[in-house]
């Protein structure tokens, strides 16, 4: 078994005002062929919060990533829509 695979990247939301949220994760392998994540997220220096995940389907590290990233762009894009529909 490996360490984790570390990885950051910075998504600027699609859904106005187009916020920037930076984004810190790590993937962990387990013994049965699947990973483990977490990520800690950030917005305009303010730390958001952390989202885990659990027995991730994937061939390697990279890909559990990858849809570690897409799952919580899609959960930003629901924040921020959530957001800006309370705040009209």
């Amino acid at each position: 078994m490996t360490d984790s695979y570390k990885f950051n990247w910075r998504y600027v939301s699609h859904t106005p005002p187009g916020r920037p949220f930076d984004l810190a994760g790590a993937i962990t392998p387990r013994a049965d062929k699947r990973f483990d994540g977490a990520v800690d997220a950030y917005c305009d220096g303010a730390y958001i919060g952390r989202c885990e995940f659990s027995s991730i389907d994937a061939d390697c590290a990279s890909s559990a990533a990858a849809q570690i990233r897409k799952r919580i762009e899609l959960r930003i894009e629901d924040r921020v829509k959530k957001e800006n529909q309370t705040s009209h």
